[in-house]
């Protein structure tokens, strides 16, 4: 792996990404970065600017319940109080925003457990994610929300590489073209690293990476 590369967010300045180049298998492709969103996910003050982002694009949409996946329920917290806010819209005002995150069983599908069913069904679902590179996590979270009755409302995520999903737009604070040359490529197909005969640098989580 090389030394990582310090991107700020075209959407708020302030917020940053470090990008550290190599060759990466997540649970859905390889990637020629790893963007370690960590400073935004844990850091109170670039949590709740990355909120206040976020919220703004949601202003009109009314929200009951913020599905919360790869540890961004610290800023899923702010995003609540912000959808929330008097001086912000009004949709949401007084409502009282549930906050939860999904299990998963063996075969990597999201589940709910029985005593927060009730948080999802027949509700409007807001799916908030760290890392978007194909989609294919959001794609799993709408499915689990519509199994148990919920609507998904909207898709957000720190960083996406897709702009939409099933006709809903991504809202995203970086996206693949804020890193040079990004590159996703299915497991084993059209990866040309694995194409070069390079290893693997690291498996990517959703906690972060594991060096191999």
């Amino acid at each position: 792996m090389q030394q990582p590369i310090r991107v700020l967010s075209k959407v708020k300045t302030r917020l940053y990404a470090d990008a550290i180049p190599g060759h990466f298998a997540t649970n859905h492709s390889h990637i020629n970065y790893y963007i370690d969103m960590s400073d935004i996910k844990h850091k109170q003050s670039l949590a709740m600017t990355a909120a206040r982002s976020i919220a703004a694009r949601f202003s009109g949409m009314p929200v009951d319940t913020l599905l919360c996946l790869e540890g961004t329920e610290y800023i899923g917290a702010y995003l609540a109080r912000e959808l929330t806010r008097e001086s912000l819209a009004g949709v949401n005002t007084g409502r009282d925003i549930f906050l939860v995150e999904p299990d998963s069983n063996i075969n990597g599908q999201f589940t709910f457990s029985d005593n927060l069913r009730g948080m999802i069904e027949k509700k409007a679902v807001l799916v908030l994610a760290a890392s978007a590179s194909t989609g294919q996590t959001l794609d799993q979270a709408r499915e689990c929300v519509e199994y148990y009755g919920g609507r998904p409302a909207g898709y957000a995520a720190l960083f996406s590489n897709i702009t939409e999903l099933h006709g809903k737009p991504v809202v995203s604070l970086f996206t693949g073209s804020d890193f040079p040359g990004y590159q996703t490529c299915a497991h084993g197909k059209n990866c040309p690293a694995c194409a070069a005969g390079l290893p693997l640098d690291a498996i990517v989580t959703p906690q972060g990476y594991r060096s191999l």
